[in-house]
């Protein structure tokens, strides 16, 4: 198999279909590592670096994705923050309606006791 076929690609060495193309080759042992960068001139820490990165493009669906576990473990963090948050808010909501019982009570001791009137009267006229 000739690799001089690839030398098209290689004028525009920066797309990608070029490298997959020559780390494909390499990968498939169809031709010598040496043959392959002879012809296309290409140092041997590219070809390894182009591998390494072609190896973990075809790996990426198999494994998640540091950003991806940290989205989901931030998604479950806010949701017990959320929870908490709720919890809070509830013995916030049941301290104030004891203390306004307990104010309702002094009101009522005291218009009892003292004939005070402390209410408004409901009604135009008050």
């Amino acid at each position: 198999m000739k690799v001089s076929g690839f030398i098209d690609l290689k004028k525009k060495y920066k797309v990608s279909a070029f490298r997959w193309h020559v780390v494909e080759l390499y990968r498939l042992e169809l031709v010598s590592e040496k043959q392959i960068l002879a012809e296309l001139n290409i140092s041997r820490n590219s070809l390894r670096i182009w591998n390494r990165a072609y190896q973990r493009y075809r790996l990426r669906r198999y494994y998640p994705s540091p950003k991806r576990a940290r989205r989901m473990k931030s998604k479950t963090d806010e949701v017990a923050l959320l929870k908490k948050q709720l919890a809070d808010t509830q013995k916030l909501l049941q301290h104030e309606q004891l203390k306004r019982e307990a104010l309702e009570i002094m009101i009522n001791i005291a218009e009892k006791e003292l004939k005070i009137p402390i209410r408004k009267k409901p009604g135009p006229k008050q």
